[in-house]
């Protein structure tokens, strides 16, 4: 669709009024604050991805305390379209004893690998959580990933220990056997496992942040040079098997550590670039500073794992402005959009007390929702897969903005407030198609809750108050008939 563009109207200053004839307690009610948000259509970033969390090492069994009807809430609450609005789910492809589906190595890559589907938990109740998930979004998009490959094919001959290895067949691997086929067709197995109980991966990964070296769990080593040996067997195998399949790179714990990664595959080989479609990292060692773009060849980038990691559970929006309420989480996500991050995802769905690194909590018969939750769904229930982020201006600083819109033609505008008081903000919109205007609160005493607010939306203008230390979202669409709208 091409749009006629029109420039928007210059941004006005922010304003603070006060008509009071001395500085005083009883004046501060007179103060009323503006800002101006312009927003182009004609000009576009990244696409958008979508939310997520995951459900390994357990995490998607933890809900089995709960009765059925609840553990079902507690699906719909996260994937629902129309509450949590999460589309990614992170599955863990087990490398331990009960959760591989090799549980006997071949004698060498060229012996028959016989993969079994662990079924006995159904891979750690992460199909069940899959399958439920899909109920709810019907657009589920799986990441699969490794966070280590077998023992047997890796230098260190375990998948869990001091030294935890690197793939062999890689350069500086000096083994015996060059593993890297028969790793590729293990994860490529996954896929296929899936596959046959009617759920489509989406991305598969082989890499779970390989520039950590940690001794309590199943991981596996790798620097650029590294991976550019694996990715070059991996990327077309995987293209000849599954041709819509995308493959990840490479889940490093910080974006700073992933740039350092992406820099060394790049000069790896010519083609270091091009042998991945999705560019994930975590947020644990370093946040996304500068867009990835100069290091990439047109791929999208997700965030696919972070949590505060603490050990204290906290359900609030914004109480002490700790890391891990809901509001800190809506200016971390929104800080990743505007560097041209594509996507979210939370470390897991749920867990049991205490911890923070959920978003659900589960305790025994009862749970909770944390409030990080509804800061995902201020975004993701709007802006859905597919979406092309817009030129979003604020010229007040404590008023944060992204535009999205929906390859259905409605806009989504998540903005927050990060002042103790009121602002009215002016929109204007230049480039869409829109006239019809809801907004959904998101605050201490609201979680996405649609306004009774009505909005005069002319000539690509309107105005609208958004209240302190809140995310408000505005989603606009157009009349599609009699009575109705288009909606998301």
């Amino acid at each position: 669709m091409k749009y006629s563009i029109a420039l928007a109207t210059a941004a006005t200053a922010v304003t603070a009024q006060n008509s009071c004839p001395y500085a005083g307690a009883a004046c501060v009610n007179n103060l009323t604050y503006h800002a101006t948000i312009d927003i182009n259509a004609g000009k576009t970033y990244q696409k958008m991805l979508g939310g997520g969390c995951s459900g390994a090492f357990g995490a998607a069994c933890q809900t089995n305390s709960l009765s059925a009807a609840d553990q079902e809430t507690v699906v719909k609450t996260l994937f629902d379209e129309n509450i949590g609005g999460l589309s990614i789910l992170r599955n863990l492809i087990g490398s331990s004893p009960g959760t591989t589906i090799l549980p006997v190595c071949p004698a060498t890559p060229n012996s028959a690998a016989n993969y079994t589907f662990p079924t006995s938990n159904n891979d750690s109740c992460q199909l069940t959580l899959a399958q439920g998930a899909k109920r709810y979004n019907p657009n589920l998009y799986i990441y699969a990933d490794a966070w280590s490959a077998p023992g047997c094919f890796k230098t260190s001959g375990v998948e869990n220990g001091v030294g935890n290895g690197v793939i062999c067949g890689v350069r500086r691997s000096n083994c015996t056997y060059d593993w890297r086929e028969q790793y590729a067709q293990y994860l490529i197995q996954y896929a296929r496992f899936y596959q046959e109980r009617g759920l489509e991966v989406s991305l598969l990964g082989a890499y779970n942040e390989p520039d950590f070296n940690p001794i309590t769990y199943s991981a596996m080593l790798s620097d650029g040079y590294q991976a550019y040996d694996f990715l070059s067997v991996f990327y077309p195998l995987v293209k000849k098997a599954f041709p819509n399949l995308a493959v990840s790179c490479c889940d490093n714990t910080g974006a700073r550590q992933q740039r350092d990664f992406l820099y060394e595959l790049g000069r790896a080989g010519s083609d270091g670039l091009d042998l991945f479609d999705v560019n994930t990292y975590h947020n644990y060692q370093s946040d996304v500073k500068e867009p990835f773009d100069d290091l990439l060849h047109g791929q999208n980038t997700l965030e696919t794992e972070w949590s505060d990691g603490g050990s204290t559970w906290s359900p609030n929006w914004d109480i002490q402005g700790q890391n891990f309420e809901g509001f800190q989480w809506a200016i971390y996500m929104h800080n990743a959009f505007r560097k041209n991050v594509g996507g979210w995802s939370h470390w897991w769905c749920t867990w049991t007390q205490p911890t923070d690194a959920s978003l659900i909590a589960v305790n025994g018969t009862s749970y909770q929702v944390a409030a990080r939750l509804w800061a995902f769904a201020g975004y993701f229930r709007f802006a859905r897969p597919g979406a092309a982020r817009l030129d979003a201006e604020s010229d007040v600083r404590e008023i944060y903005v992204t535009a999205w819109q929906n390859t259905n033609g409605t806009v989504a505008i998540p903005v927050i407030n990060s002042a103790h008081y009121t602002y009215t903000v002016d929109f204007n919109l230049a480039g869409t198609n829109v006239s019809h205007v809801v907004a959904y609160l998101t605050d201490n005493t609201h979680n996405v809750t649609l306004t009774n607010e009505t909005f005069s939306l002319a000539g690509g203008k309107f105005t609208a108050k958004v209240e302190p230390r809140s995310m408000k979202t505005f989603f606009l669409d157009s009349p599609a008939g009699p009575g109705g709208y288009y909606l998301n």
